[in-house]
């Protein structure tokens, strides 16, 4: 026989023997070695798959009277129903008879060995089919109950839901519990136009679920309540203080139970946040920080729509958040400051502080009253973090500081004195002074440090003093100039009169050393100045005095720079 036809032979028996081998694999036949007469002890299946193969026949073989019993389930259900309708049971008593009956299936649930997932999950998703249609058409549809009594039920059927299944920690038989009641009261809610009962079990629930929480139970299942709880209260918010007013439809809410239910709402998760973070030792979580903040949102905002029919509301409002910025200043600099360990939570509770500080002063005061606040908080919060060497607080009196001059006036008097064209006013002026004065007593404070965010502090607080020093002295010359030469006197002597003052508060930075680059970006702004006011002015006197000054000040400005001295750098702090 030729060699190529032979070797074609061979290649199809071998070929046909790989099939062989295949087919008697997938058959589960044992495998003969080479010479036909032994398995291949590396193809008996070993005791662990045996064991497997087993578990999956059992599974596929259980999987129908797994769902032939949520059937029968739900068919007892509906017997229950039968029997309600034809008057049989009364509907109080079948509504509690289905209650029961709904609670067994929760038990069987729990009952269920924890490896089995699937009946798990099937025994609790009948538990909530059965309890869901039965408690809605009660209420909706046969008025059986009242819409507190379908309230009290709903949670009461979560809570037995989150109790039977805590020993093993059934996520599953504790989500089907809590959607049951969450959908269950969203439903009625919408069908019944009576929005405070199931906006009272949305906060119940999740006050369940947070207790659970804070004992490292069902993590996972707070932001679903969370967001019921929040969609609620913004309801029950906008019902009340919309423009229309409480739509006809919807059964009357007091204030006071709206009050109550946006303070529940933010006690709940303040409450659950302190015990998890300061008594269990958790770290915020990104869920804790997010929900505090619309809790807060929510509850406050809610509170201030609320205080244009009742306006003792916003004071005392104001004052709680005062308290709670005291709080958790408190916190985080006695209880969470262990030096160079600062957490997230201690960084959480600071900033906590400085918004409810910011946002509760707002509320209580306005307009100068709350710019002088800011600016004595801004002045002791420098000082004690000098003394007590508290970085943070620095920065913390660094935004007290700004947000004083911004909303005060006093920087936008500043430029417009230094910049522009306005007159000097004693008796309007006073944000300037006050502005200048806190800027300058905030940079007298706080501690040297090469630290960067040290060095950004002071670099900020004296950017704004000299801004603001700028500003008075400008107004102060115009002022004297018109005081001896007549409000008529041609105005281009007061450009020049500031830019004489840009160019020597440049000089003054630059023999700082510390402030030295200051000096060029103050210069920079004197160009702009030039030639965008200056030189428009008619008056050549006065545009010979205004170049003359400015060149001087740009050839003396480096040696002044280059003679200044240069501050010994620090440790750096962290």
């Amino acid at each position: 026989m030729p060699q190529p036809e032979w070797d074609a032979l061979v290649a199809e028996v071998r070929d046909l023997q790989a099939r062989v081998v295949r087919l008697e694999e997938q058959l589960g036949m044992p495998i003969l070695d080479g010479r036909g007469s032994e398995p291949r002890v590396s193809e008996v299946p070993s005791a662990s798959d045996q064991s497997r193969d087993r578990e999956g026949e059992v599974s596929a073989a259980g999987l129908f009277p797994i769902f032939g019993r949520a059937l029968l389930g739900l068919a007892g259900a509906y017997l229950l129903r039968m029997l309600t309708e034809s008057a049989t049971l009364s509907h109080r008593t079948g509504v509690g008879a289905g209650l029961v009956y709904a609670m067994l299936w929760l038990v069987w649930a729990a009952r269920t060995p924890a490896e089995k997932r699937l009946p798990t999950a099937l025994h609790g998703l009948t538990s909530a089919l059965v309890l869901s249609p039965l408690l809605y058409e009660a209420t909706a549809r046969f008025h059986a109950i009242s819409t507190w009594t379908a309230g009290v039920l709903l949670v009461a059927f979560t809570v037995f839901g989150f109790a039977v299944s805590w020993r093993k920690d059934l996520l599953i038989v504790a989500t089907f519990a809590t959607l049951a009641g969450l959908g269950t009261g969203g439903a009625l809610l919408i069908a019944t136009r009576d929005a405070l009962p199931f906006t009272f079990v949305f906060l119940a629930i999740a006050a369940a679920v947070e207790v659970s929480a804070c004992l490292n139970h069902w993590l996972s299942e707070r932001w679903l309540t969370a967001t019921a709880a929040d969609l609620a209260v913004l309801l029950v918010t906008w019902l009340v203080t919309n423009e229309r007013g409480l739509p006809a439809s919807y059964s009357p809410i007091p204030n006071a139970a709206l009050l109550g239910a946006q303070a529940a709402l933010l006690g709940i998760y303040l409450s659950s946040t302190i015990v998890r973070t300061l008594m269990r030792g958790f770290t915020f979580t990104g869920f804790e920080t997010a929900q505090c903040v619309l809790a807060f949102a929510i509850s406050v905002g809610g509170s201030l729509r609320l205080a244009r029919q009742a306006p003792v509301i916003a004071p005392a409002l104001a004052a709680l958040m005062l308290a709670c910025a005291v709080a958790c200043y408190l916190v985080a600099f006695r209880i969470l400051d262990r030096g160079e360990e600062r957490g997230r939570n201690f960084y959480t509770y600071s900033t906590f502080g400085i918004l409810l500080a910011i946002a509760g002063s707002r509320i209580l005061l306005s307009g100068m009253t709350a710019s002088l606040f800011w600016s004595g908080l801004a002045v002791a919060a420098f000082w004690a973090g000098g003394i007590f060497g508290r970085l943070t607080l620095q920065v913390h009196g660094g935004i007290y500081l700004l947000l004083a001059l911004g909303t005060s006036g006093a920087l936008e008097q500043a430029v417009a004195l230094l910049l522009g064209s306005r007159t000097w006013a004693f008796g309007e002026q006073w944000a300037i002074w006050a502005g200048a004065a806190a800027a300058g007593i905030c940079f007298t404070l706080g501690a040297d440090s090469a630290h960067w965010v040290a060095r950004a502090l002071r670099l900020v607080k004296a950017i704004a003093l000299v801004l603001l020093s700028a500003g008075i002295a400008a107004g102060l010359l115009t002022f004297l100039y018109h005081s001896i030469f007549g409000t008529e006197a041609t105005h281009a002597f007061c450009a020049t009169l500031r830019t004489a003052v840009i160019a020597g508060s440049a000089l003054l930075l630059a023999r700082t050393g510390e402030f030295a680059p200051l000096s060029y970006g103050l210069m920079a702004l004197g160009a702009w100045r030039l030639v965008a006011v200056d030189l428009q002015q008619d008056h050549k006197g006065a545009l010979f005095l205004s170049l003359l000054l400015y060149g001087a000040a740009l050839i003396v400005l480096p040696k002044v720079a280059r003679s200044a001295p240069r501050a010994p750098l620090t440790a750096s702090e962290s």
